[in-house]
């Protein structure tokens, strides 16, 4: 049973395993590089489908397993085509659709119909290389023409008007910046006037202050010395002498009243 599972390989006597990896890469670099026209990839719709065989509905933005195909023509000799392929989900029919980068968008081939076209703008179209060399060789001989009919004097003179106007431009401005700063310088004084203003204000606030304050206590003063001058003796803390009596020599006492 183990033989039967065993993996048996075959080496030759001149088998060299540096020159197998070697080649092994080399191929593995040519596969990398290998130019493939048709691959297969995970896309998205660009656009709502329907199928012209069953009329399945496919909305915007569906992933689909699909193809992208490289075409043999090129826009403007340079930029690839590419034709992408899809299968309908319902009948399995075959939808393909190509880009277009004239218009940046996509148009159907085969399989499925747009459900809306969108609004082509004439003016927004991308010119080709020999409409391009038309336009401006036109140009040219359009500039040439104007300058040997005479209408170079028009352009000079329509240059030294726009050249005049300019400077009157400049010069208002210089006068608006003129104005700014003199009405800045203006502000400047008036705010220095009113703190001047308001600093003669607060000293003389401050001196009237004084003033009251001085007069307040010439006041307290002055009351106090009218309460010494109208106030009574104190007898509080004096020492009386006793009067002493009379005493006549046949030792009756006299009072102060009697003879």
């Amino acid at each position: 049973m183990s033989e039967r599972k065993s993996v048996n390989k075959y080496y030759p006597p001149d088998f060299n395993p540096l020159e197998a990896e070697a080649s092994l890469r080399k191929n593995a670099k040519k596969l990398k590089t290998k130019q493939r026209d048709v691959i297969a990839i995970r896309l998205m719709t660009p656009f709502s489908i329907r199928c012209t065989k069953c009329s399945e509905y496919i909305a915007k933005s569906r992933k689909f397993n699909g193809k992208k195909e490289l075409l043999p023509e090129r826009y403007l000799e340079t930029i690839k085509i590419y034709r992408l392929s899809i299968k309908c989900p319902r009948c399995n029919n075959m939808i393909s659709f190509r880009t277009d980068p004239k218009t940046s968008d996509f148009v159907m081939e085969c399989g499925g119909v747009r459900n809306y076209n969108r609004v082509k703008n004439e003016d927004s179209r991308v010119e080709s290389v020999d409409e391009t060399l038309q336009r401006l060789v036109q140009e040219t001989n359009e500039a040439e023409n104007e300058r040997l009919s005479g209408r170079g004097e028009d352009k000079m003179e329509a240059l030294e008007k726009r050249l005049a106007q300019i400077q009157r431009e400049q010069e208002g401005d210089e006068e608006l910046e003129k104005t700014r700063l003199s009405r800045i310088r203006m502000q400047q004084r008036e705010q220095k006037l009113r703190d001047k203003d308001s600093a003669a204000v607060q000293e003389n606030e401050q001196d009237l202050d004084k003033i009251a304050e001085e007069a307040f206590k010439r006041h307290q003063d002055r009351r106090v010395q009218l309460n010494t001058q109208f106030q009574k003796p104190q007898t509080k803390g004096l020492i009386f002498k006793k009067r002493p009596k009379k005493v006549n020599p046949l030792g009756v006492i006299k009072k102060p009243g009697q003879p």
